[in-house]
């Protein structure tokens, strides 16, 4: 794994523990489809949640969340979809974006997480 990558790990990894920790339940991990891959999918007594991770290093000076583009939004969502009709689900979707940023040693220094970053509507 090159060096992106494992910073993505820790990322997921550290954003993983902090949605087990608030009561989440995680049904999947890096669900991919031919539009693209949802980071984390989990699950409250309420929400299906889709997470978009983005890690970066503290050094970069541009925030993670940045990168959740428009584009990209519609990518996680067409994804969604797809996991909907493969995996039916009666709760309510919700799209998540967490931020991480990392130190040199690949230990996180900052954590944001934004429930509902985003919505579907006008996307299809």
């Amino acid at each position: 794994m090159n060096k992106t990558g494992e910073r993505g790990a820790v990322g997921e990894d550290f954003t993983v523990s902090r949605l087990k920790a608030r009561g989440y339940q995680i049904l999947a991990r890096n669900y991919h489809t031919c539009y693209g891959e949802i980071d984390i999918i989990a699950a409250t007594a309420r929400y299906i949640v889709f997470v978009e991770v983005k890690t970066r290093m503290a050094s970069s000076g541009v925030a993670p969340e940045e990168a959740v583009t428009p584009t990209k939004q519609k990518r996680l969502l067409k994804t969604a979809l797809l996991y909907l009709q493969k995996y039916p689900s009666p709760l309510q979707p919700r799209f998540d974006v967490a931020g991480v940023l990392l130190g040199e040693e690949n230990q996180v220094v900052a954590f944001r997480y934004t429930a509902n970053a985003f919505e579907g509507e006008g996307f299809l």
